[in-house]
């Protein structure tokens, strides 16, 4: 297992006095690399033989947002799952406990051809050691009869990544950003599901559709995210909690 702190910068902090989500992914992301580098299994090490990791699932739970000032730490491990998903787990922590959770499953992909391979072919041998076996379990998005709303984000230069694919963090920002905003101003998220279908390349607009599939304790919304060219890019849920009940006894 990979270990690691990091601290909030003041730019993370939201109007309530608290960590901003995009700063929780990015470390996350930060995570993976990091330790995906001393693996020699980074997308800088795969795409000069043709190859590159493409992230299809993501899980993630929030159990609180840290205030500004405080430092949180990051534990990361993976395995492979039936030696083509290579399940990549989180878990994260403060000084006052839990913060938060979350599971990724990546695809190594033939560049040129566009196909999946198997990790046993291309993985590295340390790679291979520090495998553990992984339980992660990514359940069925929903898939709403009809959609209620939609909005347009426009694709920015720094949304790109070293694949100049939309880099997945940016499509949390995206589904966060339709849920409506009388939801929002009195919620918080506390969880979201995503599956990623295809990339995003290019500048361009993107369309966001929006559901409400559930409305009791945790609101519960499906979006629908389409490409400049059309093609559904990614499918997510988020989950909204009123923000009078979000835990902040133990912040």
């Amino acid at each position: 297992m990979f270990e690691a702190s990091y601290s909030i910068p003041y730019a993370g902090i939201g109007p309530d006095g608290r960590m901003k989500l995009p700063v929780l992914l990015d470390a996350l992301q930060d995570m993976a690399d990091r330790d995906a580098r001393r693996m020699s299994m980074t997308v800088s090490d795969l795409l000069p033989r043709g190859i590159s990791w493409v992230l299809r699932l993501y899980s993630l739970s929030v159990v609180r947002y840290p205030e500004f000032g405080s430092d949180f730490t990051v534990k990361t491990w993976h395995g492979p799952v039936r030696n083509l998903h290579s399940v990549r787990s989180f878990t994260v922590w403060d000084e006052r406990g839990s913060v938060a959770s979350a599971d990724t499953s990546w695809i190594l992909i033939d560049l040129e051809r566009g196909r999946p391979l198997r990790l046993d072919r291309h993985a590295t041998p340390l790679y291979v050691e520090e495998s553990f076996p992984m339980e992660a379990e990514f359940a069925p998005l929903p898939a709403p009869e009809e959609w209620e709303e939609e909005r347009f984000f426009s694709v920015r230069r720094w949304d790109l990544d070293m694949n100049n694919h939309v880099n997945n963090a940016v499509y949390f920002s995206w589904a966060a950003e339709a849920v409506p905003e009388e939801r929002a101003a009195k919620a918080t998220l506390v969880g979201a599901a995503a599956e990623y279908l295809r990339p995003t390349e290019g500048r361009g607009d993107v369309r966001v559709r929006t559901a409400l599939v559930e409305d009791s304790d945790l609101a519960r919304y499906c979006h629908s995210i389409e490409g400049p060219d059309g093609d559904e890019k990614a499918r997510f849920t988020t989950l909204w909690r009123p923000s009078r009940d979000f835990d902040i006894t133990r912040m």
